[in-house]
């Protein structure tokens, strides 16, 4: 079988589809990977080096710049280069992932295309309103009707689809999402915790709330300071760790007195862009995430994994991920004063972080990534054999 894995950028892969492509390649088949060499994810990154020749084991990669947004010049431009790319290794599957992959596939594909599948991790117009909902929307609707197979990653998504495209074949899969790499997330030792927490100014009796992830609005960056700032008066062993960079397409949310009382806090570090999260996670008393929207959050599963108990919002993906009261806090209305309240009731409450992660380590191989790599073969196993029928 040939592959061809179409995403925004090559972190895509890296993040979320590494093992995929890893187990793919060893059982014979070929992968191929369209996307930017560029790091989104980092906005300090240097420009895309050439792409070097693969080495055994690893996908040829094949540079197209994706569109970031709604630009249909960017999408047209794309589209391009993504059809010259198909007619070139005329792959057997063409899967594409996230949305602006996802509207670009649409866009490019033709008759007589080979099967041509999509992966949404997550949907943007549920949450948006006005025009901007219902442009995402009727774009969305559009795009899903040019693909085979359409998948989400959880069941409230599927039914959102569903409603909206109800001729298109949309599936959920039966994995946690696309899992994480618990080979990796693993709870530290001791001594491995303790070294990274004094490395960043933190001591025993600091009790340490961790943000992971592009500082956006979307993702709950803003309520997260917000509700840290608030909550934070009154505790000053009570410490705030940001990992992440900004996003220049997307904004924090934070008003410009908010930035400044963020850079002024000394309660708040700010580590900027990281590829090692682990250490940091390891360092950390209690994840916070109150993201608007989400698939199946992987930075979830990598903190619950590692035995880090979650605070986050009661939003599809996120309450898939964390049990209320078992591994988390899941907040339904997400005020300044409900967070504040949950992260006083953590940093209260020594015993009840400790529950929080023995429950979540006694489970974490239920976000195991090879859960989702073999659904992911069994797909791509089924395609292949519906293909070679129709032939």
């Amino acid at each position: 079988m040939r592959l061809l894995l179409v995403m925004p950028n090559i972190v895509s892969y890296s993040s979320f589809l590494g093992e995929l492509g890893a187990d793919v390649l060893r059982s014979g088949s070929e992968v191929h990977l369209a996307c930017s060499t560029r790091n989104f994810a980092d906005p300090l990154a240097a420009p895309a080096a050439p792409v070097a020749p693969p080495k055994p084991g690893e996908p040829t990669v094949h540079p197209i710049e994706f569109a970031r947004g709604m630009n249909p010049i960017a999408h047209l431009r794309a589209a391009r280069g993504l059809r010259a790319l198909v007619d070139q290794l005329k792959p057997d599957v063409v899967h594409a992932h996230f949305d602006a992959a996802i509207l670009t596939t649409a866009v490019a594909r033709v008759r007589r295309w080979p099967a041509t599948i999509a992966t949404f991790h997550g949907l943007s117009f549920p949450i948006l309103s006005g025009w901007r909902k219902l442009a995402i929307r009727a774009a969305t609707v559009w795009a899903v009707r040019h693909f085979d197979t359409v998948w989400v990653l959880n069941s409230e998504n599927l039914g959102l689809l569903r409603a909206a495209a109800p001729r298109a074949d949309i599936r959920s899969f039966q994995s946690t999402g696309v899992g994480c790499d618990i080979t990796r997330f693993v709870a530290p030792s001791k001594a491995g915790r303790d070294t990274v927490r004094t490395s960043l100014g933190f001591s025993p009796d600091h009790c340490v709330f961790a943000y992971v992830g592009r500082l956006v609005e979307a993702k709950g960056f803003a309520a997260t300071v917000r509700s840290f700032l608030h909550f934070a008066h009154g505790h000053p062993n009570a410490r705030l760790l940001l990992v992440g960079g900004r996003d220049p397409l997307h904004p924090s949310g934070l008003t410009d007195a908010e930035e400044a009382a963020l850079n002024a806090a000394p309660n708040i570090v700010a580590t900027g862009h990281r590829d090692e999260v682990e250490h940091y996670l390891g360092a950390a008393d209690v994840m916070v995430l109150p993201s608007f929207r989400e698939g199946m959050p992987v930075c979830l599963m990598e903190a619950l994994a590692m035995g880090v108990p979650v605070l986050t919002r009661d939003v599809c993906g996120c309450r898939d991920v964390v049990r209320d009261g078992i591994d988390g806090i899941v907040v339904r209305d997400c005020t300044v004063g409900n967070l504040a309240a949950a992260m006083q009731q953590f940093a209260a409450q020594p015993d009840l972080r400790r529950q929080m992660s023995e429950r979540a380590l006694a489970d974490r191989d239920r976000f195991s990534r090879r859960h989702f790599v073999r659904e992911q073969q069994e797909i791509y196993a089924a395609t292949s054999r519906s293909l070679h029928r129709s032939t």
